[in-house]
Parts: C-alpha cells; structure tokens; sequence
C-alpha cells in the first residue's frame, strides 16, 4: 500500500524501452514505449498516477501517433483513456495541431494522430537529438492538463529496501530510435526515385 506521505517518491519515469515495427521483414515504424508516474493534482487530489503509452513515427503513411493509457494507483491500476493528449519538446509540440483519436485495441488507452508539419516534426528531431519529452494529456475538453516528463534513460525500475525508486540507466531505447529514425528518413529520400 502507497501511503500518502509517500506519493512524493514514486514520481518519475519507471521505464522506457524502443521497439521497431516491421511488416514482412520490411521497416515500417520506430517506437518508444514508456511508463511514468506522477501525482495527479488536476484530476484526483494529487493521488499516484500511472501514465504507459508509447510515441511512434511510421513511414507508409508517414506520420506519427502517441498512444497513451492512464491508471490510477489507488483504483485497482484500473486504465482509462484520456480524452485528448500531446507530446511536448523545446521546439516542437502536437498540441494544437489537427489530430485524428481512435480507441487503441487494448481497453483503456486511446491513440492521438497529429498532422505532421514543421512544428510537430520537431518533436520528433529534439528526441533524436537527445532531447527528453514531455507528455501532456487531459481527462475531459478543455480540461486542465497533467504534464509527464519522460526521462528516455531510464531502463526499469525497481523497489529498494528502503522503499524507495532505484532506476537503471541507460543510452540504448535513444540509440536504437535515432537510427531507426534515420532508416526511415534514408528510405524517404529513396523513394521518390524508385517510383521513375
């Protein structure tokens, strides 16, 4: 049980990792999942959170989409999706761009599929830069927002004896996203090419 006094603690990126999509053996997609926590001051009292969702970029069609899920702690890990949620960097932000939403296939997590321009794209080049995203999201229209700061070094997580975090850290879920950014970015330039 997570007594209130302690919320404080358990704030912060669990885990982030990086999986590439492919479709018959062929390059369709870079995605990095994660899964952060945070008191959710906005919405529920400032009781412990936990956000898991991933941020892909696809190349037929391209694109991009944030997928994201909400449980709260307290509540049975129950999931629920969020009504409307947007990744945010230094120079970029999907928010305010014209985004389709669709219920994801597993209950409780909705996708967000913003349309790529200059300022949504950068988000895309601030991580491959090296740059730590930041997810924001909101439970009703027009409500307030809930920002999760995603630290994309953070392996897993882990308990101490102490009962407090104890992260491992490493470069590869960063690593592994900037080249497969750059597979996809390669096959673009290609492209047009093979079509003459």
């Amino acid at each position: 049980m997570v007594h209130a006094q302690n919320y404080e603690q358990f704030v912060g990126t669990l885990r982030a990792g990086f999986r590439q999509i492919s479709y018959s053996g062929k390059l369709q997609g870079c995605e990095i999942n994660f899964e952060t926590s945070t008191q959710d001051f906005a919405y529920r009292a400032g009781k412990p959170i936990i956000a898991v969702g991933s941020i892909a970029l696809y190349i037929e069609p391209f694109g991009m989409m944030l997928k994201l899920g909400v449980a709260d702690v307290l509540n049975s890990n129950i999931v629920e999706a969020p009504y409307y949620a947007f990744i945010k960097t230094s120079n970029g932000t999907t928010a305010g761009s014209i985004y389709e939403s669709h219920e994801a296939d597993n209950k409780g997590y909705r996708l967000f599929v913003p349309q790529i321009n200059n300022t949504t794209l950068a988000v895309i080049i601030d991580i491959v830069s090296g740059e730590n995203p930041t997810i924001g999201f909101n439970r009703s229209k027009n409500g307030m927002d809930v920002l999760l700061p995603i630290d994309l070094a953070v392996k897993d997580t882990s308990i101490g004896g102490n009962g407090s975090l104890k992260h491992t850290y490493s470069q590869d879920t960063i690593n592994e996203f900037r080249k497969c950014v750059y597979d996809i970015f390669s096959m673009l330039e290609e492209s047009p090419a093979e079509s003459n």
